[in-house]
């Protein structure tokens, strides 16, 4: 019985090299090992994972997304079994609007491969089937260029005067 059983979605998004699907208990370790990197965190490096403890407690939050909403951030994977990501989208209030927040953090050794664009690509493809009547939007550092590029790739444009000046921008998906 599969722990994605739980939250009605029980078949992995597929895609050409990936495949996606929602969190288990046994992903903390990937959780913490892609979070506590460095390298994850070029733009802002106070924000690693400092403990396993806040693996625990992110991966916790993300599955109960899973059950409140029947949608939430994935798993990402290689055909190999190798977890190299996360992305999905989460509900969240911006501003004044109920949106679907898209996050992605990938290992810094799968990073500049395209499989951050491969996976969020099912992935907004999914959600919008699910959840048509929401915007989806990335908060994004502004000193973050590369999250902002693949919003960019992704289709996403800035909002001009959304966000909060120094700290996030917000990026909507057109169309």
């Amino acid at each position: 019985n599969r722990s994605s059983d739980l939250y009605g979605y029980s078949t992995p998004l597929m895609t050409e090299r990936l495949s996606l699907r929602p969190p288990q208990d046994a992903d903390v370790d990937a959780v913490f090992k892609i979070h506590s990197d460095p390298l994850t965190y070029r733009h802002r490096p106070e924000l690693t994972m400092k403990d396993r403890d806040e693996a625990v407690e992110l991966t916790s939050a993300w599955q109960q997304d899973w059950r409140q909403h029947g949608i939430g951030y994935f798993v990402v994977l290689t055909y190999g079994g190798e977890t190299i990501g996360f992305i999905g989208v989460r509900h969240a209030v911006e501003g004044d609007e109920t949106v679907l927040n898209l996050y992605y953090r990938f290992a810094s050794q799968a990073q500049g491969k395209g499989y951050a664009t491969e996976a969020a690509s099912a992935a907004l493809e999914w959600a919008r089937d699910r959840h048509p009547q929401l915007p989806i939007v990335a908060i994004i550092d502004p000193a973050n260029t590369a999250s902002a590029r693949l919003a960019e790739k992704l289709g996403l444009r800035l909002v001009p005067g959304a966000g909060e000046a120094g700290d996030h921008e917000v990026y909507r998906l057109q169309g």
